[in-house]
């Protein structure tokens, strides 16, 4: 971190995290701790007293002990242990998931050493339209929320896009956008054809980083910002994409205008369609 604070708002998700209230959610933190266990030992070690919440017969009760565990796991996370400046020089991965009532997400850097350092987290719950969405959906939601939300450290970069759901592969993997998708599908694909990425499936259960967020997520309503993810405005990312598009192409179109003037044949060619074409 060079003797540089995390900014506030890129752990809040973090600081704020409830504590699991069911075998669900608690399966959702093991899945965090043993995401980030591989990077920082002391997060495996704080799995213990969770791990016997799981044992056969064993009762849901959340002790002292538990929340002292997971309160340690959180300042691990907000740490220079596993929280990272933005570097335009490193690897860039976003993952993104859906709970049935919230969304998860989290952009981090991925170093020559195999090992991940977070950048900024994000979270929020559905709104009552989004809790009606198919999963399918819902997961599509996040990944176009995750993007949305870390749009200015993911604009004219390659990047890699995690999906725990493989169908999402086949509508968002491919410049060609299946024509039997759903239409709200479709809408968020040509969203996301703004930016350059390669999208991995990863299973649930090596999952972690995301699927914590999306399920441990303190009660809150979606900021403004957030809600517009529901109802994206596609003609700005199209003209954004249009744009780019134009800047990148080879000549101008003033410069063709102006070698169309200096050619002969053009030149009688454009004559001859602005005025009439002579008789056969």
């Amino acid at each position: 971190m060079h003797g540089r604070r995390p900014d506030p708002k890129k752990i809040e998700v973090i600081k704020q995290m409830p504590s699991p209230k069911d075998l669900p959610q608690l399966r959702s933190l093991l899945g965090l701790l043993s995401h980030y266990g591989s990077f920082v030992k002391e997060m495996r070690s704080l799995r213990a007293p969770l791990d016997a919440l799981l044992a056969k017969n064993a009762k849901f009760k959340w002790t002292r002990t538990c929340e002292e565990c997971f309160n340690r796991a959180k300042e691990i996370l907000t740490s220079d242990l596993l929280l990272a400046h933005y570097d335009p020089s490193q690897d860039i991965i976003v993952a993104a998931d859906a709970s049935n009532y919230g969304l998860g997400a989290v952009i981090s850097h991925r170093y020559k050493d195999g090992s991940e350092k977070a950048i900024a987290h994000a979270s929020r719950s559905l709104l009552p339209a989004e809790k009606n969405y198919s999963q399918i959906e819902k997961e599509a939601l996040a990944i176009v929320f995750a993007v949305q939300k870390f749009r200015r450290m993911l604009h004219e970069r390659w990047f890699t896009l995690l999906t725990d759901h493989k169908p999402l592969l086949t509508i968002f993997g491919s410049k060609k956008i299946p024509v039997y998708t759903a239409n709200r599908l479709q809408r968020w694909a040509i969203t996301l054809l703004a930016y350059d990425f390669n999208i991995q499936y990863r299973s649930t259960r090596s999952f972690g980083q995301a699927d914590a967020l999306s399920r441990l997520i303190a009660n809150q309503s979606a900021q403004e910002e957030d809600r517009v993810i529901a109802a994206i405005s596609i003609d700005d990312d199209i003209s954004q994409t249009f744009v780019n598009t134009i800047r990148a192409l080879p000549v101008t179109a003033r410069e063709v205008k102006e070698s169309t003037a200096k050619d002969r044949l053009l030149k009688q060619a454009v004559s001859y369609i602005q005025g009439s074409w002579p008789p056969r």
